[in-house]
């Protein structure tokens, strides 16, 4: 499997964190979107945290299933934080921000704790984990 998912603390469970090592499949993408779905299902909306510093591509079957799910991604996403992405990834998430309903932004490898604390930031404080 090409993802990782990080299971939240209670305090952070609107809080997926997905490691990418290798080629993502189809079926990576529907783990993802079944994560997705349980948030929604429950009212909330994704705070996810991708870390691409091992991404090496995409099968088609991606493409698929986003396409399949666009609804889903586009309403379950609050912010997306994107560590490690190829210079022209970066250059995307910064012409597509304004066209979403969420918020993203790239970060530099190596700065996986930056965007730990941009995303915590949209968790209540009394909920946080010290």
């Amino acid at each position: 499997m090409a993802i990782s998912i990080q299971q939240p603390s209670l305090s952070e469970q609107r809080i997926i964190a997905v490691e990418i090592t290798g080629q993502v499949t189809a079926g990576d993408m529907k783990v993802l979107i079944d994560e997705l779905q349980k948030l929604v299902n429950q009212n909330e909306r994704a705070l996810l945290l991708v870390d691409m510093q091992h991404y090496e591509g995409f099968e088609f079957g991606v493409v698929t299933e986003k396409f399949k799910h666009m609804g889903l991604l586009w309403k379950s996403i609050e912010k997306y934080a994107i560590v490690g992405a190829a210079h022209w990834m970066e250059v995307w998430v910064k012409m597509v921000n304004p066209l979403t309903p969420m918020q993203m932004r790239a970060f530099e490898a190596g700065e996986t704790k930056a965007a730990w604390q941009w995303l915590r930031a949209s968790v209540a404080p009394e909920s946080q984990t010290p």
